[in-house]
């Protein structure tokens, strides 16, 4: 079975490889696995999941970073989820249950210091979910945990080609974390910071300044478990065992 791992941002190709992919493309990690750059947002994705089905992949995943809507949620926390919902619809899609339950017995109490979140439901936005009080909001609109930008659109592809579809993302930023407006505005449509925008946009509100270190500090640990996610899982994220 042929594995395509879908990722939007550059952080989280690299924790399968440094091979430096371009952006709207993808890379074969092995014989039967690639990582398809895609970009951030729902249109990306979607292009993404059709490129590597008409690619002959098999199965997709959405991977990546995602930010919490629960407050018990913090960085670095691993979620599996059992759907995602797209907010603009309210349509939920279910994964792949078989695949989830090798994933969720492969990490369950493996990975030190990290929590599995793994019964519960991500929703996908059009826009990122930068504020606090919009956060906690739609927590309680929609019951989701956590919140990102391409998980919907993947799944819809992989429900309309009848193919296997996982979500595996870690929390970057917790509910009480505000996303800085000038690193939202510096950041391009495939995550890549323009560092002339940032400083523009830092000197207009140099009082952001101030979340800079928090968010250096969860990305950071965001990207740790990913990493280690990749160490105990494979590159194939364990595909091999769903057949």
């Amino acid at each position: 079975m042929k594995l395509g791992i879908i990722a939007a941002l550059p952080l989280e190709v690299e924790c399968f490889t440094d091979a430096g992919i371009e952006p709207g493309s993808h890379g074969m990690l092995s014989e039967n696995s690639c990582i398809y750059y895609s970009g951030i947002g729902p249109k990306n994705a979607a292009r993404a999941a059709r490129s590597l089905i008409d690619s002959n992949m098999d199965a997709l995943v959405s991977w990546g970073i995602a930010g919490a809507l629960d407050p018990a949620l913090v960085a670095g926390d691993i979620l599996l989820p059992m759907s995602v919902i797209d907010y603009i619809d309210s349509r939920q899609y279910p994964v792949n249950r078989h695949w989830h339950t090798i994933l969720e017995n492969r990490l369950k109490n493996k990975l030190a210091h990290k929590k599995n979140y793994s019964r519960q439901s991500i929703i996908s936005t059009r826009d990122v979910q930068g504020d606090p009080d919009q956060k906690i909001k739609l927590h309680r609109s929609t019951g989701a945990i956590a919140v990102d930008m391409e998980s919907a659109a993947i799944a819809a592809v992989a429900s309309e080609e009848k193919k296997p579809f996982i979500i595996i993302r870690v929390i970057s930023d917790t509910t009480a974390m505000q996303l800085p407006k000038s690193a939202i505005r510096a950041t391009d449509t495939y995550g890549r910071t323009s560092l002339s925008e940032l400083s523009v946009g830092l000197l207009k509100n140099p009082a952001e300044l101030f979340h800079y270190p928090v968010l250096i500090r969860s990305l950071a640990r965001a990207r740790k478990s990913l990493e280690e996610i990749v160490r105990r899982c494979g590159t194939d994220l364990c595909i091999h065992e769903v057949l």
